[in-house]
């Protein structure tokens, strides 16, 4: 029964979670929308009443994680909550408040993609992060197989984005220049005898 229970929490949680990411997609069409519908500076205002009910809402955010450190709450554990919870954590990123650093959020970030794209521990690395500005290294090509290298660095600009949306720019060096395009493999396929 619990066995039941815990799977259905589960089920939930990942309804909530694409409920919620075509919730902030349908905000953000909305807030487009509007912003062609109404004069600069009508939009101007519009912005600036957003800006304040979301720093309205960062404070509330930062006084409960505050309240819930002073009544006791185990402070590591509450972290790796957070961490983990996606949409909290990238409240949280918004209003400057995640427990950890943007170099920690982008470390745990380029482990995913290690994972996500098969490489070596160290195989792309953080080279230097400055204003915004985020310059990763490859000692290895990107992609292979079925799997192009556009594809691959797509794949880690959208993990660090969605980590750390501070970042402004990725810059990837290191990387072998691509093939001439102008070749093409071809493979012929064996008949059976």
């Amino acid at each position: 029964m619990v066995r039941l229970a815990a799977r259905a929490d589960r089920r939930r949680a990942v309804i909530d979670e694409v409920a919620l990411r075509a919730e902030s997609g349908q905000i953000e069409n909305l807030l487009g929308e509007l912003r062609e519908l109404v004069t600069p500076p009508a939009w101007q205002r519009i912005d600036q009443v957003l800006r304040r009910v979301t720093g309205l809402y960062g404070a509330g955010l930062s006084h409960a994680l505050d309240h819930a450190r002073d009544a006791g709450a185990d402070t590591q554990r509450l972290s790796e909550l957070v961490i983990e919870d996606d949409l909290l954590a990238s409240l949280l990123v918004l209003h400057g408040l995640h427990p950890l650093t943007v170099e920690q959020r982008i470390a745990r970030a380029l482990a995913a993609v290690e994972t996500e794209l098969g490489l070596v521990e160290n195989e792309l690395t953080i080279a230097s992060l400055e204003n915004g500005v985020l310059e990763l290294h490859s000692t290895v090509a990107l992609g292979g197989g079925a799997m192009s290298a556009r594809v691959a660095e797509g794949v880690i600009r959208k993990m660090i984005e969605g980590a750390a949306p501070e970042v402004t720019s990725i810059r990837i060096t290191g990387l072998p220049a691509p093939r001439d395009p102008s070749l093409v493999q071809l493979r012929t396929r064996r008949e059976a005898p």
